[in-house]
């Protein structure tokens, strides 16, 4: 070989293979660590969201106990000012309330709200009674056409009755609707006025319970012993006042509700009575429109019934004269024939018979003149004289009539022959 030719050693070579491989192996691991590429039309939000996950796969470090204590004692505290503050809320309203019932000034104002109401809740029942004293006060006016006195007073009384439910409605009715409604508004004022204390006394419960809370919180957070029970005096105090509070002011609130309830009634009870006095008024006149609709029917009932009962003697009146005339026109034909048969038998006396013609001829007069005593009647009837000539004559008359009948002829009718 030629001195200045290099042979190659077999330890230089193995140092150099080594030598290449890692030096490949420090080019393309870097290469495989990194995360593939993105596609070309990804955002940039995908790679932030990515962050937030990286970040909550890290643990977050857990609380130590005097960290929990401490938000324990935060939370308590909070607890406790918002369980005072709903305490004191509910007591000022509370209080509000009854100072609403101090002043009674309004209790005019009020009474009349209360009658107009009450009108409002008479006024269709009040309506309905006056139509049906209307129209029974129409049928009393048309009861007289009928000429019954039964029937007008009939009606009357049905319109009289009816002015009772009008002066009913409006006047004790409306004042019966205006002391139930006095008394529903009562009843609901002392209803709310329990409502709010009864919260008050809730939420003076709570805050007293909140100051338990927080006491055990503060013992918990390693607060001094005589500092949390103090403060735990106090805040059960004032929880405890509260709820004391609360009961004086449901008491109270009783208590004014009587007594502005009681001016209420006085002022409302004047209303009441001009209500009925007015609705007497009312019944009074709707009385005497029955009492001169009563008279009205009954006149015209009294005409109608002389009307029928005139009507009804001319009808019997008619149909006597109508049976009077009937008799005579048929005592007519019985006249005839006994006239007829009067002259047939005085034919048979005067028959040829000798001995009874010469008779007959010879006192033709006296039996002609003595024959009837009828006729003899009426030719012996005197006639009438003034004074005392004429009762002597009459007197006369009356003697010599008697004498005269017995004295007149008898007539013997003829024995027929065979």
């Amino acid at each position: 070989q030629h001195p200045c030719s290099i042979v190659p050693n077999r330890g230089s070579i193995m140092a150099r293979l080594v030598l290449a491989v890692a030096l490949v192996s420090l080019l393309c691991l870097p290469g495989l660590a990194q995360p593939a590429p993105a596609p070309a039309d990804s955002t940039e939000q995908d790679d932030d969201s990515t962050q937030p996950a990286e970040k909550e796969a890290t643990p977050a470090p857990k609380p130590s106990k005097e960290e929990l204590a401490k938000q324990a004692l935060s939370r308590a505290t909070e607890a406790r000012k918002e369980a005072l503050e709903h305490a004191d809320d509910a007591i000022k309203k509370l209080k509000a309330f009854v100072h609403l019932f101090d002043d009674h000034a309004d209790a005019k104002t009020a009474a009349a709200g209360i009658e107009e109401s009450a009108q409002k809740d008479v006024e269709k029942s009040a309506d309905d009674a006056e139509n049906t004293f209307q129209s029974r006060l129409g049928t009393l006016a048309k009861s007289g056409s009928s000429g019954d006195s039964k029937a007008v007073a009939a009606a009357a009384k049905k319109a009289n009755r009816a002015a009772k439910e009008v002066e009913h409605s409006a006047g004790d009715d409306k004042a019966k609707a205006m002391r139930e409604l006095r008394k529903h508004i009562q009843k609901a004022k002392k209803e709310e006025a329990h409502t709010l204390a009864r919260k008050a006394r809730e939420g003076a419960r709570a805050a007293v319970k909140a100051a338990h809370t927080l006491e055990r919180a503060e013992r918990h957070a390693g607060v001094k012993e005589d500092s949390y029970e103090r403060e735990l005096d106090h805040n059960a105090r004032i929880g405890e006042g509260m709820e004391d509070q609360a009961k004086d002011l449901q008491d109270k609130a009783d208590d004014k509700i009587e007594k502005y309830f009681d001016t209420l009634e006085g002022r409302s009870e004047p209303l009441e009575d001009d209500a009925r006095e007015e609705a007497a008024k009312h019944l009074a006149e709707e009385r005497g429109a029955v009492r001169g609709a009563t008279k009205q029917a009954g006149e015209e009932a009294e005409k109608v019934r002389m009307a029928a009962k005139k009507a009804a003697a001319e009808a019997k009146a008619e149909a006597k004269a109508s049976k009077g005339k009937e008799a005579s026109d048929a005592a007519e034909p019985t006249e005839s024939a006994q006239k007829a048969k009067d002259d047939t038998k005085a034919a048979d006396g005067a028959s040829p018979d000798g001995a009874n013609a010469g008779g007959a001829s010879a006192g033709g007069d006296a039996s002609t003149s003595g024959s009837s005593p009828t006729a003899f009647a009426a030719a012996a009837r005197p006639v009438p004289l003034v004074g005392a000539a004429g009762l002597l004559v009459f007197a006369a008359w009356a003697v010599a009539f008697p004498a005269a009948l017995r004295m007149r002829p008898t007539v013997r009718e003829a024995p027929l022959l065979g």
